[in-house]
C-alpha cells in the first residue's frame, strides 16, 4: 500500500497506519491513510472504524466447509462468510447465539456485542478454528464489506491497539530509527509551545518531571524482565539483567533527548533543534537609528516565498488558469487593475512594529526592508525548483483598514477633511446629494499632480494628499489610486451596520413598535444553529444606542442584521420606513458578499444603494451621513477594479491578529514583545508546514441517486459533516444551487459524499417562496423531490443556511445572493385565487397594471414549457411563474377583412390610456434609467 504523503509503500493496513503516526501526523484530525480517500476524522477512533467499513474490501480464496446452525435446522456447504451471515439473522430476532469458534464461551443476542467480540477477540483467525466437520473445495470470494457492516454494527477501535502492533511487520519496526522518533517528540515540544501557547518554563517543568519519572521506573522494569526470565525457565546474573535493562531504557526517545546533553533537554537546546529541523524562515531584528534602541521586526518575503514555493500543495494553488469571461467578476484576475498591471504578485507579509515608533521615524525607515525585498522580487524574482526558473512578482494591492490605507498612502488621516475620499474628489458637504455617475474619481496621473504640486509648494495637503507613498516612490507597478482597496468589514459591519441599526431600532423602540426589554429578549432566546452560535450577537445597551451604535463586532452585526427579521420581522407592521431600510440594508450586504458578479448585477447594486441612501436621507433628515455611507457608494465601481471585495476584506487577517493576542496574553513578558511575537509566529508555520499537505448500508434512493452520479465507482465514503476549503457543512443545512425564474432553489443536505479527492453533496429538493417582509424565504419538505448530488461548483454561495421557525413557518435568509438580471416581479397571495379573472384583479391591483392582458403560466410537467391558463385548477399549488401578454386592439383590422371591398368609415377605435407597456429586460431598464438622469442634467442623451 503507498502512502499518500510519501514514496512510502507498506504491507498492510496497520502498517501504513503506523508509518503516518510516526511520520505525520500533525494537528487534531486524522486523515485517511488511503491514497484515493480525502476523509478526515476527529478521532483515532472513528479513523480505524472508518477503515474497517470503507476499506476492507479483499479478494482472496474462501474455504467452504459444513456448517451447521444450533438454533435451526440450517446445514449447508459455505463460506464462513455466509455463516456468519446466517448467524446475523438470528441476532436480529434477540436469540440467543453462542460463538462458533472454539474454546470460546462467549454467547449473546445483541447483534452488534457479537460483532464487537469477534472483531477484539477472533479477527485473525482461521477456519479450523471454527466447529465445523470436514472441509471442501475454495475458490475466490469477493468480501464487499466486513461482517460488521452486514449486520449492520459498528465497531469502536482504539489508534494503535496492542494487537495491531503486533500484526506489524518486523520490517517495518527496523525502519522507525531513533532520529524519526526524536523529531516526532520535538515536534510535539514545538506543538505545545506554538498552537497549545504553553510557556517555556512550563515545557522546562513537563521535560525534567518526565525524565525523572522514567528514570524512577527503572527497577519496576527490572523486576518485570527477571520475571518474564524465570516464567520462561531462563536463568541469568542480575547484572545481565540490569544490562537488558538499560538498553531498553536506553532506546527510549524522551530518556535520551531529555537527559543531560540532550538535544531536547533545555529551552535552548530545543531551540537550536528547532531551527535546524524544521523549516523556520528566521526573523530579523532592525534598529531604526543607531542613536536609538527602538526596533522592529521583520521577516523576508523572499524566503517565505522560496520556503512556500518548493511545496507542490502550494504552487498549485497560486498557478491560476481561470477562464476569464467577459461582462463577469469571480476573483480579483477580472478586475481591471490587475489587467493593467505589467507584473503582478500576491503575498501576505509579516512585518511587525510599535505604531509609537512608526509615528517617531516615519513610515519609509520602517517599510525599507520589505521595499527593499519587493524590487529584488521585481527585478530578480524568486527561483521556483518545480518550474525551474525565475518568476517575478509585485504587490497586488494592501489590505487595510480606511486609517492604515490614507497612511501608507500618503492622504489625510482624518476624515472631517473636505476632500476625505481616497477613491473621488467630492466634497464631505455634498456626499448626501451627489449621485454616483457625478463622482470625480482619482486618477493617477492627476494624483501625481497633486504630490508634484505639494512638494513645489509650502502646503500642507493637496486636495487630502499629504505625502507621496513610500511604496510608489520605490516600486515600479505600484500605485495608491490603484492599490488599496475598500475594507468591508471596517465599512459595512462595523460601519455602515450599526450606525442604521441603531437608528432604526430606536425608531421602532419610540414607536411602541417593540419595547427595548423585548428586544433583547428576542435576541438572547433565538435559538442559533451551527456557525450561527459562534457569531450570536450580544445583548444590546442603551449606552450604544444613545451613542448611534449598538457595539458588537463585525461578525456579530452581521448576524444580527441577517436573523433580525427571523426575531422581530413577524412584530413590524407592513410597510414600516425603518424596516424597509433594514432590510434594503441587508439586501445590499447580501449582493456585496457574494463572489460572482455581472454587469447587471453592478448595476442594480449602484440603484440600490442610491435608493437606500435617499430613503434614510428621507426618514432621517438630521442624520449626517458619514464618510463610510459614501465609501459603500463607490462598490460596483470597486468590484469592476479589483474584482469580488469580499476576497480583499480584512476578517480574513483576523485569525492572524488572535494568534498575536493569545501571544501576549500568555507569554507575560513584554521586554522584547516584537521578538518573541515574530518567533512564536514563524514557528507556528514551520510547524504546519512540517507535517503534510494543508489541506453503512444505503437508502435505496439514495442508492440510486449515487449510482447515476458515480455509475463506474464501487465504492465511496458517505460523511455526516465535513471542512471544505475553511467552510464546515453539516447533515440537515440548506444549501442554495440553481434557480427557477430568477429566485434560488434551495435544498436540504442529506449527506456529503467523498470521492476520490472530491466532495459532493447528497440533497433534496425544497419548495420555497420570497417573504418580502422578511426578505427571506420560506422553504417546505415537498414530500416527492427527487435525491439529487450537488457539486460545489454549481452552488449559488459556498456558505451553507441555518433555516428557523417563525410563526409556523420555516424560513432561510440568505448570507450573500446572486441577482438574476431578469426583470421580475414577485407577488405573495394570501389565498388561493378563485378563478382567473379573480387571478388577473389580484396582478392589476398589486402591480399596478392597466389595459387588457392574459397569462401563461410554466408548466412543471412539461419543464417548465409555457401552457395558456385557461382555468385556475391548473395552476402548480405551491408556486407559480406567470407570464403576462398583453392585449392588441384588432378591432380595426377584423372590421377591414370582413368588409373588404365595401367602402367604410375609418377605423374609430382609440388608443388605450395609458399605453400599457410590458417591462423591458433588467439591463434594458438600467441604461435607459441612466440615460434619464444623463438628460436632465446635460440637456442630451447618449445611447
Amino acid at each position: 500500500m503507498q502512502c499518500k504523503f510519501c514514496t512510502f509503500v507498506g504491507s498492510n493496513q496497520d502498517v501504513l497506519l503506523r508509518h503516518h503516526q510516526l511520520r505525520h501526523r500533525r494537528g487534531a484530525h486524522w486523515p485517511c491513510i488511503h491514497i484515493d480517500c480525502a476523509c478526515n476524522f476527529k478521532t483515532a477512533d472513528a479513523l480505524r472504524s472508518h477503515l474497517s467499513r470503507s476499506h476492507s474490501r479483499t479478494v482472496k480464496r474462501q474455504e467452504k466447509s459444513h456448517f451447521s446452525c444450533e438454533l435451526c435446522e440450517f446445514r449447508d456447504i459455505c463460506s464462513e462468510h455466509k455463516f456468519l451471515v446466517h448467524l446475523g439473522l438470528h441476532l436480529r430476532n434477540q436469540e440467543t447465539v453462542h460463538c462458533p469458534f472454539q474454546r470460546c464461551d462467549f454467547e449473546t443476542n445483541n447483534l452488534k456485542s457479537f460483532s464487537s467480540h469477534k472483531s477484539r477477540n477472533h479477527k485473525n483467525h482461521t477456519l479450523r478454528e471454527i466447529q465445523t466437520s470436514e472441509f471442501s473445495e475454495s475458490e475466490p470470494h469477493a468480501l464487499d464489506q466486513p461482517f460488521d457492516d452486514l449486520v449492520e454494527a459498528e465497531t469502536s477501535q482504539s489508534g494503535l491497539t496492542q494487537e495491531s502492533c503486533e500484526n506489524v511487520s518486523s520490517e517495518y519496526l527496523e525502519n522507525v530509527d531513533a532520529k524519526t522518533l526524536e523529531h516526532k517528540l520535538a515536534s510535539l515540544f514545538l506543538c505545545m509551545q506554538t498552537l497549545l501557547h504553553v510557556s517555556k518554563s512550563a515545557v522546562q517543568k513537563i521535560v525534567e518531571e518526565f525524565h525523572d519519572i522514567l528514570q524512577f521506573s527503572k527497577c519496576h522494569s527490572l523486576q518485570r524482565i527477571k520475571e518474564m526470565l524465570t516464567k520462561h525457565n531462563i536463568q541469568i546474573d542480575d547484572s545481565i539483567a540490569q544490562e537488558i535493562n538499560e538498553a531498553i531504557f536506553k532506546t527510549n526517545p524522551l530518556i535520551l533527548t531529555t537527559e543531560a546533553k540532550g538535544v531536547l533537554s533545555t529551552d535552548h537546546r530545543r531551540h537550536q533543534y528547532f531551527k535546524e529541523h524544521f523549516p523556520i524562515t528566521e526573523q530579523t531584528e532592525y534598529l531604526y537609528e543607531q542613536a536609538h534602541k527602538n526596533t522592529f521586526v521583520y521577516v523576508s518575503i523572499t524566503q517565505v516565498l522560496e520556503s512556500l514555493l518548493r511545496r507542490t500543495d502550494v504552487l498549485e494553488k497560486v498557478v491560476f488558469s481561470q477562464e476569464h469571461l467577459p461582462g463577469q467578476y469571480r476573483s480579483f484576475q477580472d478586475g481591471q487593475y490587475f489587467k493593467d498591471n505589467k507584473l503582478l504578485g500576491e503575498q501576505e507579509t509579516a512585518l511587525l512594529g510599535k505604531s509609537t515608533d512608526v509615528k517617531l521615524f516615519g513610515v519609509d525607515t520602517f517599510l525599507y526592508p520589505l521595499i527593499k525585498d519587493i524590487q529584488s522580487l521585481e527585478q530578480n524574482g524568486v527561483f521556483i525548483e518545480v518550474l525551474g526558473r525565475f518568476v517575478k512578482g509585485t504587490i497586488f494591492c494592501v489590505c487595510a483598514d480606511n486609517l492604515g490605507a490614507h497612511s501608507l498612502a500618503g492622504f489625510q488621516e482624518c476624515f472631517n477633511v473636505d476632500k476625505f475620499c481616497r477613491f473621488c474628489l467630492i466634497s464631505r458637504k455634498k456626499i448626501g446629494t451627489t449621485e454616483t455617475i457625478d463622482f470625480q474619481l482619482r486618477t493617477e496621473e492627476q494624483h501625481n499632480t497633486f504630490v508634484a504640486e505639494l512638494e513645489a509648494s509650502d502646503q500642507q495637503s493637496v486636495n487630502s494628499v499629504k505625502r507621496e507613498c513610500v511604496l510608489s516612490k520605490h516600486m515600479s507597478y505600484f500605485h495608491p489610486v490603484t492599490g488599496f482597496p475598500p475594507d468591508i468589514l471596517h465599512e459595512f459591519f462595523e460601519g455602515v451596520i450599526p450606525v442604521e441599526l441603531s437608528l432604526c431600532l430606536n425608531e421602532l423602540i419610540a414607536k411602541k413598535v417593540i419595547t427595548f426589554d423585548e428586544l433583547n429578549n428576542r435576541i438572547k432566546s433565538f435559538p442559533y444553529k451551527y456557525s450561527d452560535r459562534v457569531s450570536k450577537p450580544q445583548k444590546i445597551t442603551k449606552a450604544n444606542l444613545a451613542k448611534g451604535s449598538i457595539g458588537g463586532n463585525g461578525h456579530e452585526n452581521w448576524a444580527l442584521l441577517r436573523l433580525i427579521p427571523l426575531m422581530i420581522g413577524s412584530s413590524i407592521p407592513e410597510q414600516e420606513p425603518s424596516w424597509e431600510i433594514l432590510m434594503d440594508l441587508k439586501e445590499i450586504v447580501e449582493i456585496v458578499m457574494s463572489n460572482k458578479f455581472t454587469e447587471e448585477i453592478l448595476g442594480y447594486l449602484e440603484s440600490k444603494l442610491s435608493d437606500h441612501r435617499n430613503l434614510l436621507i428621507h426618514c432621517f433628515p438630521d442624520l449626517n451621513l458619514r464618510p463610510k455611507h459614501h465609501f459603500i457608494e463607490h462598490y460596483p465601481h470597486l468590484i469592476r477594479c479589483f474584482g469580488p471585495l469580499v476576497e480583499l476584506w480584512t476578517m480574513r487577517f483576523e485569525s492572524k491578529h488572535s494568534f498575536f493576542k493569545k501571544v501576549v496574553h500568555d507569554v507575560h513578558n513584554f521586554k522584547n514583545i516584537l521578538f518573541t511575537l515574530s518567533s512564536k509566529h514563524q514557528q507556528m508555520m514551520a510547524y504546519h508546514f512540517d507535517g503534510p499537505d494543508l489541506t453503512t448500508s444505503l437508502d435505496e434512493l439514495l442508492r440510486t441517486a449515487i449510482n447515476r452520479k458515480y455509475p463506474h465507482q464501487d465504492t465511496i465514503s458517505l460523511a455526516k459533516d465535513i471542512h471544505f476549503y475553511g467552510t464546515h457543512y453539516v447533515k440537515d443545512m440548506i444549501i442554495s444551487a440553481g434557480q427557477c425564474s430568477g429566485l434560488p432553489d434551495f435544498y436540504r443536505i442529506l449527506g456529503i459524499v467523498v470521492n476520490l479527492d472530491k466532495v459532493s453533496f447528497v440533497s433534496r429538493k425544497l419548495s420555497s417562496w420570497f417573504l418580502e417582509h422578511y426578505r427571506s424565504y420560506e422553504v417546505v419538505e415537498n414530500g416527492y423531490g427527487d435525491i439529487e448530488i450537488l457539486d460545489p461548483e454549481v452552488l449559488n454561495d459556498y456558505h451553507p443556511l441555518a433555516a428557523y421557525t417563525v410563526q409556523g413557518k420555516l424560513l432561510a435568509s440568505l448570507l450573500r445572493v446572486q441577482i438574476n438580471p431578469k426583470f421580475i416581479r414577485k407577488v405573495h397571495l394570501t389565498q388561493p385565487p378563485e378563478s382567473v379573472e379573480h387571478l388577473q384583479n389580484e396582478l392589476r391591483e398589486k402591480l399596478g397594471l392597466e389595459g387588457g392582458f392574459s397569462l401563461k403560466y410554466e408548466d412543471p410537467d412539461f419543464d417548465n414549457a409555457l401552457s395558456n391558463l385557461v382555468d385556475i385548477v391548473e395552476l402548480p399549488a405551491e408556486r407559480a411563474v406567470l407570464h403576462i401578454l398583453w392585449d392588441v386592439d384588432t378591432s380595426a383590422s377584423d372590421q377591414s377583412e370582413t368588409q373588404s371591398n365595401a367602402s367604410v368609415a375609418p377605423s374609430t377605435a382609440e388608443w388605450p390610456c395609458p399605453i400599457p407597456i410590458p417591462p423591458f429586460s433588467y439591463d434594458v431598464e438600467l441604461k435607459l434609467r441612466k440615460c434619464m438622469k444623463c438628460m436632465r442634467r446635460r440637456a442630451k442623451v447618449s445611447l
